[in-house]
């Protein structure tokens, strides 16, 4: 974190948190889940917490991200263990076992089902949310920071009528 302080410092800490708090869940997300369509959504929607963590770098240094608070906006426990589905073993996501430990199953028997459907309503519900933590963050900053907390709000906010556009596609 950079030396910014007092409430411009919890501001950067929390807009950290909920973009890194993305990036984690869509890469634990990719891997655990089966259907390709939705491994390719959640590829996507990591690409861009990777974007923007890099874009709040800029501001707030590279170690920021070890400084972050997590928000708690994302569906963390959906996608952080997996389950065996022959015979109930359950290993962290990061570390999903090429074949199950305990029964021999290959790795497909850990991997989840997550409708498309149910992809897009926590990506439109996650990025509503953490536009609201990166526009309160933008409102405790000065300046460049504040810019880029106020672009990134827009890019959620963008993000979640995106999202909610697929979902209705998906529903008609």
């Amino acid at each position: 974190m950079t030396s910014k302080g007092g409430k411009e410092s919890d501001a950067l800490r929390r807009a950290v948190g909920a973009i890194v708090e993305g990036l984690r869940f869509y890469d634990l997300a990719n891997a655990a889940v089966a259907e390709v369509r939705v491994k390719v959504a959640f590829e996507e929607l990591g690409r861009r917490k990777r974007e923007q963590l890099s874009k709040l770098e800029s501001v707030a240094g590279p170690t920021a991200k070890d400084a972050a608070v997590m928000p708690g906006i994302y569906p963390m426990d959906a996608v952080a263990k997996v389950e065996c589905y022959v015979c109930g073993y359950v290993a962290e996501t990061k570390a999903m076992p090429s074949q199950c430990p305990n029964c021999g199953a290959a790795r497909y028997a850990f991997e989840k089902e997550i409708a498309l459907t149910k992809a897009w309503e926590i990506a439109a519900d996650a990025d509503r949310k953490s536009a609201v933590v990166l526009r309160a963050s933008a409102g405790m900053a000065q300046g460049r920071t504040r810019d880029v907390l106020e672009a990134l709000a827009r890019e959620e906010e963008a993000g979640a009528n995106e999202a909610a556009k697929q979902l209705a596609e998906l529903r008609a």
